[in-house]
């Protein structure tokens, strides 16, 4: 009886392990593309003192790797990652400006530090830690301008305190830091980040005040598990774990793909508006798997080859705003041709024309209007946009020496991301039968003509969205 137990159980232990391991090694709760800023200006007597802190997310920090591992051997020594702390502040330095009274301050590199921490897939996250520092006179009008990473998405976050007698009072900044310098993030904040890059202090002697901390409400914040677990199905090793992570990948996958975007809404109003059956939406749904492991191995490429030129994270509004002209057309093309089919088929009714064997059943307002280009349109609307967790899974299973392997978890989790789109798409055809029957028959070829509307606003919205992400 024991050994019967013994297998079922490790199953649901290995399950259990792999759904539980994100709460050990998390996502960076801001996105896996964010470079985060923070800077603390402190004023002393005499002197300024610039903490400034860079908090690099999984992606970012693989495309450093290359740079802080100098020898090549595949691990990053305290040698080498002192040596990149101090080329990395040097190189941050000079887009760092202060000035006092409009007259810049001469700023040094005073100390360096950089640290690893766990991050998604067995990738790190990269903290670096540097202090700049300046000879200050004893008041006067500070201004401050962080100009590092101007392209790249993330936390922006400058903060001002007065220390030994210098007292500030003017300042454009908290004191305090509502991120803990980039430590733990609120949660509120997180769909709308600081952005941060210029301050504005008066300082002069005088008590100071204790550095108040900034307002703040949840912190803490953590990745949904769905993704950090599928990330860490790459480490796993031996046949029954990774035919186990195959499996999860593919369930991840069809989890991820009910979430916001894909094109569930997009794929089931063109099925309805179009006169659609299940054979389309299995077509379609392969075609979304085929497009969205294709568009993943390519933002690959871009990270491992063209990142110093073109950041990763900036392909995204643009894929977003042609998914959105994408599903415009489809749904204007489609509308259009609803309205014509209804035109012809009210002329006819207005001759009376009763005789079945001439009537034109091309004019019926419900007849299907499918065609190849517009299955293809609809498949690459929701296919173009690439998972950052499976992006982040191709990296780690670079670094980790498994690209094979994780090429197979991407396409795992591109099929089951396929096989609820094609769920759904039949599900929603289902009901519009069901529907269609409960109508009148004046009113069902409606159907139709509303999903085509449907499906031209949904991408009105897209492209409006992608406009405003540019």
């Amino acid at each position: 009886m024991r050994r019967a137990l013994r297998r079922p159980l490790s199953v649901v232990g290995i399950v259990a392990l792999v759904v539980l391991w994100p709460a050990v090694a998390s996502a960076h709760p801001l996105g896996n593309f964010t470079i985060n800023l923070y800077s603390g200006i402190q004023l002393t007597p005499g002197q300024v003192r610039i903490d400034y802190v860079v908090d690099m997310a999984e992606i970012p920090t693989f495309q450093e790797m290359a740079d802080i591992d100098a020898n090549g051997d595949g691990q990053t020594s305290d040698a080498e990652r002192a040596a990149w702390a101090g080329r990395e502040a040097l190189r941050l330095l000079p887009n760092v400006s202060l000035s006092i009274d409009g007259r810049p301050v001469s700023l040094g590199v005073a100390s360096s530090s950089m640290r690893f921490r766990p991050g998604q897939g067995g990738l790190p996250i990269l903290r670096l830690e540097t202090t700049f520092a300046g000879p200050i006179q004893a008041s006067g009008a500070l201004t401050y301008r962080d100009g590092n990473y101007p392209g790249r998405i993330g936390w922006r976050e400058i903060t001002a305190s007065g220390q030994d007698g210098v007292a500030l009072p003017k300042s454009s900044v908290p004191g305090g830091s509502v991120s803990e310098a980039l430590l733990s993030y609120p949660q509120d904040l997180l769909s709308d980040p600081l952005h941060v890059t210029r301050a504005s202090v008066a300082f002069t002697p005088g008590v100071s005040a204790p550095a108040a901390p900034a307002a703040r409400a949840a912190a803490g914040a953590r990745p949904g598990v769905t993704g950090g677990a599928f990330a860490s199905l790459v480490s796993h090793t031996g046949l029954p774990l990774v035919a186990l992570s195959i499996l999860l990948a593919m369930a991840f996958g069809a989890v991820h793909a009910l979430g916001p975007g894909h094109g569930k809404t997009l794929m089931a109003a063109y099925l309805i508006g179009a006169g659609g059956r299940a054979r389309h939406a299995v077509a379609v749904g392969g075609a979304v798997a085929a497009l969205h492991t294709t568009s993943v191995l390519a933002l690959g490429l871009v990270v491992l080859s063209a990142e110093r030129w073109f950041p990763p994270e900036r392909i995204y509004p643009w894929l977003g705003l042609a998914s959105g002209l994408v599903a415009l057309g489809l749904g204007a093309a489609l509308l259009v041709c609803r309205l014509a089919a209804w035109t012809n088929a009210a002329h006819h009714a207005s001759e009376h024309v009763h005789r079945h064997e001439s009537h034109d059943h091309a004019g019926d307002p419900g007849a299907p209007v499918l065609s190849r280009r517009g299955l293809t349109a609809l498949a690459v609307a929701g296919g173009i946009l690439p998972s950052p967790t499976a992006l982040v899974v191709l990296l780690a299973s670079i670094a980790f020496h498994r690209a094979l392997f994780g090429l197979v978890l991407i396409a795992a989790f591109s099929l089951g991301l396929a096989g609820a789109l094609i769920m759904v798409g039949i599900l929603a055809l289902r009901a519009c039968e069901m529907v269609s029957r409960r109508m009148s028959s004046r009113l069902a070829p409606l159907l139709p003509a509303l999903s085509a509307s449907a499906i031209a606003l949904l991408g009105l919205f897209l492209t409006v969205r992608g406009l405003t992400q540019l």
